[in-house]
């Protein structure tokens, strides 16, 4: 159940308990499954478990059954942590081996998540009561969740993104453009190609057009990638192909709009172009005596920008997010904690 998108719903106060046993918090949400889309158990659960420790917990609406979660002491908001529960599908079986938790999450980003939770935990100890934690669903897909996010939430001063950034400061981060380009032919006998158009054909030869074109580099960060993640089309082999969709994520090192008007002046008038998502490169702020990082993945960065001055940190190595081998090191998500903990306190100083 969800609240409607004026009324989010707000959950009761209890007192505050001792601090969860971080590893074995980020086990728990690992062994929830959450793909993006379905995030609902999850988001229960951090219910429950806000409440559980005293805090309130409040639903922004994202859909007719999906919500994000803003977990606070009710007071205003300085200082807001947060990272995304959703999830790709698949991923080793969930369980921690010689301090090293394991499962889909376990870097991306559920045990930043339970990073993020006990820190605050540590704040409200610390009588730090101006700092919230933001949950979101959907940032594996279109970020539909940083975008309700960034409807109903009031601006902090600063946030803090939790992504696997190996425990270092995010300085830069490429733009996204994500489309599905729609070809349509006729079809005929492929023994006689002229009476026909294979649709297949042109899709294939727009998207070798798209690889080799000259896109934008930045120094900051990098050049611009091209990854043609599905394609599908056609009926048969001995039929030219009616129709054919390819669904491609481009990591921008430049304008998204002007990317976008590229790739639309590179189409033909039986291929059309689908939007699904877009933003321009990001820098990010990196505290003074802290190592900065160029990365090439997106984040909920650019549609969370709006609520204050962003950074991004967190445990784990985006080179095992969405492998078959996803783990993080439990040490490394009690750093992180500890590193929550020491920027928030820093911005609750007056």
């Amino acid at each position: 159940m969800t609240s409607s998108a004026s009324s989010p719903v707000t959950s009761s106060v209890t007192p505050l308990k001792p601090t969860p046993n971080l590893a074995n918090l980020a086990l728990k949400l690992v062994q929830i499954p959450s793909n993006s889309g379905e995030e609902q158990n999850a988001m229960l659960f951090i219910e429950n478990l806000a409440t559980e420790y005293g805090f309130v917990s409040k639903r922004i609406p994202v859909d007719s059954n999906r919500w994000n979660v803003l977990i606070s002491q009710e007071n205003k908001l300085e200082t807001l942590l947060t990272t995304h529960m959703d999830t790709v599908p698949g991923g080793p079986d969930p369980r921690i081996e010689n301090g090293i938790l394991w499962g889909r999450g376990a870097c991306d980003a559920k045990g930043i998540a339970a990073s993020m939770f006990c820190a605050l935990c540590d704040l409200k100890n610390a009588n730090v009561n101006n700092v919230g934690l933001l949950l979101v669903v959907g940032e594996e897909t279109s970020s539909d969740g940083a975008k309700a996010a960034a409807k109903f939430l009031q601006p902090v001063r600063k946030f803090i993104n939790g992504e696997p950034t190996e425990l270092k400061f995010v300085s830069a981060q490429r733009g996204v453009l994500k489309f599905a380009l729609k070809g349509t032919g006729k079809c005929a006998h492929s023994g006689y190609p002229e009476l026909g158009h294979s649709a297949v054909h042109t899709l294939l030869d727009v998207l070798q057009n798209i690889r080799n074109e000259k896109w934008p580099k930045d120094h900051r960060v990098g050049e611009t990638l091209v990854n043609v993640g599905t394609i599908q089309g056609g009926i048969a082999a001995n039929v030219t192909a009616p129709s054919a969709e390819a669904v491609i994520m481009m990591r921008i090192a430049g304008d998204a709009a002007e990317t976008e008007k590229r790739i639309h002046e590179m189409l033909p008038s039986n291929v059309k172009l689908e939007i699904h998502s877009t933003s321009n490169p990001q820098f990010l702020e990196v505290p003074n005596g802290e190592t900065g990082i160029a990365v090439g993945y997106g984040s909920d960065v650019p549609h969370l920008k709006s609520l204050g001055t962003p950074l991004m940190y967190g445990p784990g190595s985006i080179h095992t997010a969405h492998t078959d081998h996803e783990h993080v090191l439990c040490a490394d998500l009690e750093t992180a904690r500890k590193k929550y903990v020491e920027l928030c306190m820093k911005e609750a100083q007056p």
